[in-house]
């Protein structure tokens, strides 16, 4: 019966990830990186990914682009009947003009996992073949290798957000995305590390769990899962500290 889950949901979020990638052919993200952000959240979310994307992914409350919106003058904002900007903060991203808090706080999170899940496919495929060891332990082996792909991967994400949003130099860039995705990707591993361990410690102790077998994945995609409600809330936080932008 589990082996008919995982292979189900494994293969419902691979289908779903094809399903948004041809929808973003006809409507892209406005934000170029989001467009891998979805289709990657989509192979671990499954049906919660389609409904989030459905939700507040292909279109947003505020019909207008942010080219357009960024290219209007005060006094064309007025004559749209456009509500007052005065009081605004200026600095914040059309994105958090756009949609609710959580939404906003929930993409952050989003765009801080695709860098992990693409990292974990990577690493668990790579270590399946070659086994790195660390502490005499292949689990954290494959644990310390994931993280730095995630670390890489990941604030390349963010490095590449940043540049969208605001020509800043790639120095500048660089040290800001590291300073808004480490504490946001530690708590994303801390929640799937946590979920594989008991996966690996209490619920297979007594038999393998290969990775080239479908509950394998369907683990990952749980840890994933886990991994998203450890970093929202961290998400949340540096957002509110002014570390991190709201999407």
């Amino acid at each position: 019966m589990l082996n008919l889950i995982a292979v189900f949901l494994v293969c419902s979020g691979i289908g779903i990830a094809v399903h948004i990638a041809i929808d973003l052919t006809h409507r892209p993200q406005s934000m170029k990186i989001m467009n891998a952000v979805w289709i990657l959240s989509a192979l671990w979310g499954s049906y919660l990914a389609l409904w989030a994307y459905n939700k507040f992914g292909r279109s947003s409350p505020m019909k207008m682009e942010d080219d357009e919106m960024k290219g209007m003058g005060m006094s064309d904002m007025k004559d749209m009947n456009m509500p007052d900007m005065k009081g605004m903060d200026m600095g914040m991203s059309m994105g958090e003009m756009r949609r609710p808090y959580w939404q906003s706080v929930a993409l952050s999170a989003l765009h801080c996992g695709a860098g992990c899940t693409l990292a974990d496919i990577i690493g668990e495929w790579f270590t399946n073949y070659v086994p790195v060891t660390v502490a005499g332990s292949q689990l954290v082996g494959n644990w310390v290798l994931d993280f730095v792909l995630a670390l890489i991967i990941g604030v390349y994400f963010q490095f590449y957000a940043i540049r969208e949003m605001e020509k800043i130099s790639v120095g500048n860039a660089l040290t800001r995305a590291f300073k808004a995705d480490f504490f946001s990707l530690l708590s994303w591993q801390v929640g799937m590390y946590g979920w594989m361990a008991i996966v690996y410690f209490v619920l297979f102790i007594n038999e393998p769990l290969p990775k080239d077998t479908w509950i394998f994945w369907f683990m990952m995609q749980l840890a994933m899962l886990f991994g998203f409600f450890c970093a929202y809330p961290m998400n949340a936080l540096l957002i509110k500290l002014g570390i991190k932008k709201g999407m």
